[in-house]
């Protein structure tokens, strides 16, 4: 959000209609806007060839000029234009209003455009002046003649309140945001306002009908009174200290009473949008402005070396100097203004003493150390203005209202003055605060700022912070209490949850440059937070009170009400008698609850001091952003009526990456019909220890591949060879009798030998970390037409033994690489031991069936899981869980249930078990945590502080009672015995 960009666009579409030669007409209001939004050489560019007031009737007539008028919607503007356009000057006019035009205004233009002279009439919504991108003045000045309050401080002028809310809607016209509401509860004026705003963007629905954001941005409405500390404080930053010693009025700053000012030097803009200088360093604190000017200087001086007349000795020099020349000279013109305007306010602070006078205020704005002598000091100081001592016993005040009021008596009276002060403190006082701006006066803060003084000169005069800066900081934190500043009706329930992207900020009664200051830096420091806008600046803060003083009641000017801390206080220690002793009665039940209390903090301490030392794990899901793992599939699976030499273990995953026969990292046992392992069978590859060579035979043997793929040698000297041979050419190898490598090798005779076996596979397998399946079927696999086939004839074979794929899964997990880690694996099982997640969902699962033609399905979703130690150890390893489905696959495609239900099954089966992956793309995190010695602490003191508290209570309450009943009871008076509450 930046207020100067969008009154500057306003203003370049105002002028750019018509393409042609034309004239700007200006009302009072409208005038400043437009000389803070656009310079000459601007209009100029967009042929604006004159400039003009409304008013002025003395205009020559140029019937061949097109006009463009920029109005205000005022009675005084509307009453001009109608003359204008009764006597047309010029050929066409563009009517263009700061603000809403009702139906009324549209119709009494109409009626007065007799010539038919008006082309087009639009609602530009510029009707404040913009100060800083961050900052926005409606250009009110309470007057006599036109107050901001009614008949009381809590009551608004009516036209100062219509004023209020057209500014503030056309500022959120102009940046296209519908806020809701939010104002301070001690103002009745904000709340007002508020509502009025309100009622204005309900009336106007179809203006503010701009696209909606996830948060709505916030209308933060704050009343001077609440903090009228920061006004009354000398500034120390550029733009500050030159409105508030110079003036700075739309931009222009009068110099013409400063001593020697040279002519050009008399009046100067003094803007962030045409000077450089000033848009760099407007923030900058008065001792970090000398050296920027030094720096800025000798800058010039450098160019003045450069484009000196006896440097310049060829045509390529004099083109330099030339091109050059222009920026030069405005450069010397901005250097003379910069080194003016410093020089003056160098002298005015040497003349008013204010680094003394600033020295006392900061230290009675912030508590860290002024005292009655001082003030009086500079009070009774002949050098010190008037109106710098009213401001300084006017701070004295406000910090010492209740405490020291006899002393801010004695100021009021030898300052001579007896009214304006106590006007203040009944507008302003600590009565009408909502909150305390002088709370922070303990030790701590006092040393805090005592620290802020030792990182340079000029930090001494900016210790104070404005109190919006607290309420930014609670707002953008979620810690700003609706009891403070309560949302207007319609925000929604949750609207106190959400933390604003943008906050506009509108203060009654003007806001200062140094809060302006506050916004500008937290723009800058926290862009996220979005941005905020501050409304009003410090004009004439104690002029605006004291015109506002003459509409209130007479008492207004009469010292506020006395606190406690202002009636006579008792002398407690007279006659010597220690009176904190007397106070003190001594009763056993005051003992009893003593020992009681005592118990309880010790018990609850020791309570909390276990609770700090236990280590909690906490969980949370992130997103797996790992890329490039592969997991390990660690497994251990029973099939007791599958022999190994028929158990084929294939692994297939989305990529289109399929591993046959996977032989590496798994062994194989065979079992017996009993399940017990056959001796020294213990195998380590998948292929079965039939398809080995048994001896060596004579050299240059090349056996016969039988109509299979021949392998690159072109002979298949073993049975395993020719088995290969037949898969590779999408054979089954059905009758081994057949074949003499086999024959000689003893096959046919093994296998019926192992027929009635089962096997036991375990291992671990690598896959990729994608969506995938793992394959134990029967038969070796291979590829034909893009599909996976399996060698299922063997499997089939009526040879007398049977065979299905009943198993026992023993285990099977999902391992990252950090369980190869002997270390990390043993803290990895005690965290999951821990959390109760240490066994495996499949562990212990076993499948049954009698059929061979039946296949098992297991689905599974692989989840990412890290465990964090507190000595941050990072172990990274995965859970799953498990679905499972069966399939009879003698019943075909097509089925029924035995409820009636027809199932279609859309792809066709193999026997086999199967477990199929995906992985989870979020990440489980378990972290150990532990209590910080901190929170330890602070909970100590709460225990121990509310165990006294509770136990004082209910002390005092028993003693009352015991004191009432005794009185009733015949008005004996009370034994006292040795029992001390502590």
């Amino acid at each position: 959000m930046d207020v100067v960009k969008a009154v500057e666009t306003y203003i370049t579409k105002m002028v750019s209609t018509p393409s042609s030669m034309k004239v700007l007409l200006l009302d009072n209001h409208t005038t400043p806007i437009v000389s803070l939004s656009a310079t000459q050489s601007t209009l100029l560019s967009h042929q604006v060839y004159l400039t003009d007031k409304i008013d002025n009737r003395k205009r020559e007539r140029m019937a061949h000029m097109k006009c463009i008028c920029f109005l205000q919607p005022s009675e005084e503007s509307f009453e001009a234009l109608e003359a204008e356009l009764r006597e047309p000057k010029y050929g066409e006019y563009y009517l263009y209003f700061s603000n809403i035009l009702s139906k009324t205004a549209i119709e009494r233009l109409a009626d007065v455009d007799e010539y038919e002279v008006v082309r087009e009439v639009q609602e530009y919504f510029a009707d404040y002046a913009p100060v800083l991108p961050c900052l926005f003045s409606l250009n009110h000045t309470p007057t006599a003649e036109r107050p901001l309050y009614g008949s009381s401080p809590n009551a608004w002028d009516p036209k100062a309140l219509e004023r209020a809310v057209q500014g503030v809607t056309a500022v959120l016209l102009s940046l296209k945001k519908k806020p809701v509401i939010r104002y301070e509860k001690s103002s009745p004026m904000a709340k007002k306002l508020g509502v009025e705003i309100q009622h204005r963007v309900q009336t106007e629905s179809q203006l503010f009908d701009f696209r909606l954001t996830q948060v709505p941005p916030l209308l933060l409405i704050l009343d001077r009174r609440n903090d009228p500390v920061t006004p009354l404080l000398s500034p120390w930053t550029y733009q500050a200290m030159v409105h508030e010693l110079l003036g700075i009025q739309n931009g222009r700053v009068d110099m013409s009473l400063v001593p020697d000012i040279r002519p050009e030097l008399k009046e100067v803009t003094l803007t962030t949008t045409t000077d450089p200088f000033f848009q760099a360093h407007h923030l900058a604190t008065f001792g970090d402005l000398g050296t920027a000017l030094k720096s800025y200087v000798q800058s010039y001086q450098s160019h003045s070396l450069a484009n000196d007349p006896s440097s310049i000795n060829s045509i390529s020099d004099m083109k330099r100097f030339v091109e050059e020349y222009p920026e030069f000279r405005k450069l010397g013109g901005n250097v003379s203004k910069h080194v003016a305007l410093v020089g003056e306010l160098s002298r005015l602070v040497e003349r008013d003493k204010l680094l003394e006078l600033g020295e006392v205020e900061q230290g009675l704005a912030t508590g860290s150390g002024a005292d009655l002598k001082s003030v009086q000091a500079l009070v009774a100081n002949p050098a010190i203005q008037p109106w710098n001592k009213l401001r300084v016993v006017m701070l004295y005040a406000l910090h010492y209202q209740k405490s020291q009021p006899q002393n801010v008596a004695s100021l009021i009276s030898l300052m001579l003055e007896n009214g304006l002060v106590y006007v203040l403190l009944n507008i302003a006082g600590s009565d009408q605060r909502q909150e305390d701006l002088f709370s922070a006066e303990s030790l701590l803060a006092k040393g805090r700022s005592a620290l802020k003084g030792l990182k340079g000169v000029e930090n001494v005069y900016m210790q104070h912070t404005p109190h919006l800066s607290q309420t930014l900081e609670n707002l953008f934190k979620g810690r700003l209490r609706d009891t403070t500043h309560p949302f207007l009706d319609g925000a929604g329930p949750n609207a106190g949850l959400q933390r604003p992207g943008d906050v506009i900020i509108f203060m009654i009664g003007g806001t200062t440059y140094a809060e302006a200051r506050v916004v500008a830096l937290l723009n800058q420091e926290a862009a996220t937070s979005g941005a905020s806008a501050a409304a009003g600046t410090r004009l004439l803060f104690l002029d605006m009170v004291r015109t506002a003083a003459t509409n209130f009641p007479a008492s207004v000017y009469e010292p506020p009400p006395g606190s406690s801390t202002n009636m006579p206080s008792l002398n407690l220690n007279l006659g010597g008698v220690n009176t904190m002793e007397d106070v003190k009665v001594k009763t056993r039940t005051g003992a009893l609850l003593t020992l009681i209390a005592a118990a309880i903090i010790l018990s609850f301490t020791t309570i909390e001091f276990f609770d700090y030392r236990r280590v909690n794990v906490d969980t949370s899901i992130i997103v797996d952003r790992s890329r490039g793992e592969k997991l390990t599939v660690n497994m251990n699976v029973t099939f007791p009526r599958v022999p190994c030499y028929l158990l084929s273990l294939d692994v297939m995953d989305i990529s289109g990456e399929t591993q046959s026969d996977i032989t590496h990292n798994i062994l194989k046992t065979r079992l017996d019909e009993r399940g017990v392992p056959v001796p020294n069978s213990v195998i380590t590859e998948l292929q079965n220890d039939l398809d080995r060579i048994n001896g060596q035979r004579q050299g240059g043997y090349c056996g016969s591949c039988y109509g299979g793929v021949e392998p690159e040698g072109g002979c298949c000297n073993s049975c395993e060879d020719v088995r290969q041979a037949y898969i590779n050419r999408g054979w089954s190898f059905s009758r081994p009798e057949a074949v003499e490598q086999c024959v000689q090798e003893g096959w046919s005779d093994k296998l019926k030998e192992q027929a009635g076996e089962g096997c036991n596979i375990a291992g671990r397998v690598r896959v990729n970390k994608v969506v995938g399946n793992i394959h134990l079927s029967p038969g070796r696999s291979f590829r034909s037409s893009s599909h996976n086939l399996y060698e299922l004839v063997p499997y089939l074979k009526t040879d007398g033994n049977r065979h299905d794929f009943s198993h026992t899964i023993h285990h099977f997990a999902f391992e990252g690489d950090d369980e190869y880690d002997l270390t990390k694996a043993r803290i990895g099982k005690e965290l999951k031991e821990r959390l109760g997640i240490a066994a495996n969902p499949l562990d212990g699962t076993s499948g049954r069936t009698i059929k061979q033609q039946y296949m098992f399905q297991y689905f599974l979703k692989v989840v990412s899981t890290r465990f964090q130690t507190l000595d941050g150890v990072a172990i990274n390893t995965h859970q799953y869980s498990a679905t499972h489905f069966e399939r009879d696959l003698d019943k075909g495609s097509q089925e029924n249930t035995p409820a009636g239900l027809h199932i279609a099954h859309g792809t066709g089966g193999i026997p086999g078990a199967f477990f199929n992956y995906e992985i989870s793309p979020l990440r489980i995190v378990h972290a150990e945590t532990r209590q910080s010695f901190a929170h330890f602490i602070t909970s100590t003191c709460a225990i121990v502080g509310g165990v006294l508290t509770v136990a004082s209570l209910v002390d005092s309450a028993l003693f009352a009672t015991r004191k009432a009943l005794k009185k009733s009871g015949g008005g004996a008076s009370p034994a006292y015995t040795n029992g001390k509450l502590m």
